[in-house]
């Protein structure tokens, strides 16, 4: 039986980006095995993300702003980014780079399949491959199945996030590759539960992407906005992406057995009230790694907040009840507190006087009510058990 020091379930986002750090580590435990049950790399999947720093994945990162929009209704909204950047890399090149360097390293190894079995044996992990088995130290687990997640939703909510998007080329001139659209709620659809947004990666070409909390027929919701209010007459579709994230406040469990951590969506790192997912998996890997190195074990818990837990909680609650106010409530935070400041908010890094100066610009009755709301929720849930 092959043995390694971590075996790595899941080539996807988490497992890829753990094992670049892993390879970047100062630590003994250098062998490492990548059981890839990904999609193929010709498939559009971008991924977005805002921080004051570079990623480890700064070098493929495809295009990066310094200006948002926010547009509603009736105005547009300017948004300067002061430390922040926003940023979109691409899931090909991303696959592409950790996949190659991981087949170059010494001691590593990339196999393809999906582990059918994963047996914590107290001392070491065996994995089975289809008719192989290996073994190892610890395994980082990252698969999720959507179909799977189980909601106590009489405690906690549970929406889904659809999202779909073409990649757009035009003629020359078309659009501005200095400024992303983070929010446009002109969708036409049911207020508050839908919008666009728009990210140019050059005079050219852009991603116009749907997000709604329900399912729709994408296509032509996207062709009428982007005919009609982008009023683009000439076209070409390149490719086009899709998919569905859980938004859930409820908590998942990290630790599947003692020598066994779970990874990205299934150790709960998309943002319930966002649905972003990027930095908090990067966060959450450099962690392991740095327990690693530390204490030469990498079974670390994700960095996470009750606090935060219970704000998501409230917003999910204003969304499911009251999604018409959604498009007020984000143009309030992005034009009555400086940019960085809600993005620190939104990624879980604002101290307690952001968190206090955010909440003092934002509509008190409605949160207030949504408040009320999400605890009688918890209460009753729980006097229900």
């Amino acid at each position: 039986m092959a043995s390694f020091d971590v075996i790595i379930v899941g080539a996807g986002v988490s497992g890829l980006c753990l094992a670049r750090l892993w390879l970047q580590a100062n630590t003994p435990f250098r062998s490492i095995l990548v059981i890839d049950g990904a999609r193929d790399d010709a498939t559009l999947r971008t991924f977005s993300f805002w921080s004051p720093v570079e990623s480890v994945f700064e070098s493929i990162v495809r295009h990066a702003w310094k200006e948002l929009r926010i547009v509603g209704q009736e105005a547009m909204h300017a948004v300067p980014l002061g430390e922040c950047t926003y940023r979109t890399l691409f899931w090909a090149d991303l696959q592409r780079l950790v996949l190659e360097e991981i087949r170059r390293a010494p001691r590593c190894r990339v196999i393809d399949g999906r582990a059918e079995e994963v047996v914590d044996r107290g001392d070491h992990v065996t994995v089975r491959v289809g008719a192989e088995a290996f073994s190892a130290r610890w395994v980082m687990d990252s698969r999720f199945r959507l179909a799977d997640l189980r909601v106590d939703e009489r405690r906690w909510h549970s929406l889904r996030q659809h999202f779909t998007g073409v990649l757009l080329r035009a003629p020359e001139g078309t659009f501005d590759p200095k400024a992303a659209t983070l929010f446009d709620f002109r969708t036409g659809l049911a207020e508050g539960r839908s919008f666009f947004y728009v990210l140019p990666f050059s005079a050219e070409e852009a991603l116009v992407e749907l997000v709604t909390l329900d399912r729709e027929e994408a296509a032509p919701v996207i062709e009428r906005y982007v005919r009609g209010t982008l009023g683009l007459s000439s076209y070409e579709v390149v490719a086009r992406e899709h998919g569905t994230s859980p938004m859930t406040e409820q908590a998942f469990g990290w630790r599947a057995s003692g020598r066994v951590r779970r990874l990205g969506i299934a150790a709960g790192m998309v943002k319930a009230s966002t649905g972003y997912a990027l930095t908090r998996i990067e966060d959450d890997c450099r962690g392991i790694v740095r327990s690693l190195e530390e204490r030469g074990d990498p079974m670390a818990p994700p960095r996470g907040s009750r606090l935060y837990r219970f704000l998501d909680g409230v917003l999910l609650e204003l969304w499911a009840s009251r999604p018409a106010l959604l498009p007020g409530i984000f143009r309030v935070l992005f034009t009555k507190n400086p940019a960085d400041r809600v993005l620190r908010f939104l990624d879980e890094r604002a101290g307690i006087g952001d968190i206090v100066r955010i909440v003092m610009t934002l509509p008190s009755w409605p949160f207030l009510a949504a408040m009320g709301r999400w605890v009688r929720r918890r209460w009753f849930g729980r006097a229900q058990e």
